[in-house]
């Protein structure tokens, strides 16, 4: 089909455009978004998200205009938006593990006993998710992508659990 009347049909709202133009661009634009961020899962939704925005301002395509460029440029802005947001979550991340590793180390082991237990204590009273991604790290020293995988998360949301739990630690800690 060509491109022109591609993009006309979507501008009415055709959904045998938009199947066409998923069907051109889908495969290619995941595999180019997974080589850049290594996430599958997370690849899939970047693009899906950025059909959707081609969905939903149809109108407003100019049928002069490529849409593999277009695509392209809306999933690499999308790509590099989760880099980011990344790279912030895994700041944040560190930060809270450094805050811990400053906590002072227990003088006796009455201390000790006593530390391990507000621990135990504040991760029984996480939600369950948040408590399982937790221990997971911790306990099972998985990656973040393999907890993800495991419980069929985006690695985003497995850091996520991790920020709020190391939050609520340092929140027991401070008390």
């Amino acid at each position: 089909m060509d491109e022109t009347k591609l993009i006309e049909g979507l501008k009415r709202g055709d959904y045998t455009s938009y199947e066409t133009l998923f069907s051109l661009y889908y495969v290619r634009f995941v595999n180019f978004a997974d080589k850049l961020i290594g996430d599958r899962h997370a690849s899939k939704d970047l693009v899906q998200e950025a059909f959707m925005k081609v969905w939903l301002n149809r109108e407003k395509l100019d049928a002069s205009l490529s849409m593999g460029n277009y695509l392209y440029v809306l999933v690499k802005r999308a790509v590099l938006n989760f880099l980011r947001d990344r790279r912030y979550a895994e700041t944040l991340v560190n930060q809270h593990h450094e805050h811990l590793a400053q906590v002072a180390a227990p003088d006796t082991p009455a201390e000790a006993r006593d530390m391990l237990r507000r621990i135990q204590d504040c991760v029984e009273q996480m939600p369950p998710q948040r408590r399982r991604v937790f221990l997971m790290s911790r306990r099972e020293a998985l990656t973040n992508k393999e907890i993800a995988s495991k419980l069929s998360l985006s690695e985003k949301t497995v850091e996520r659990h991790i920020t709020l739990a190391l939050s609520e630690l340092r929140k027991k800690y401070s008390s």
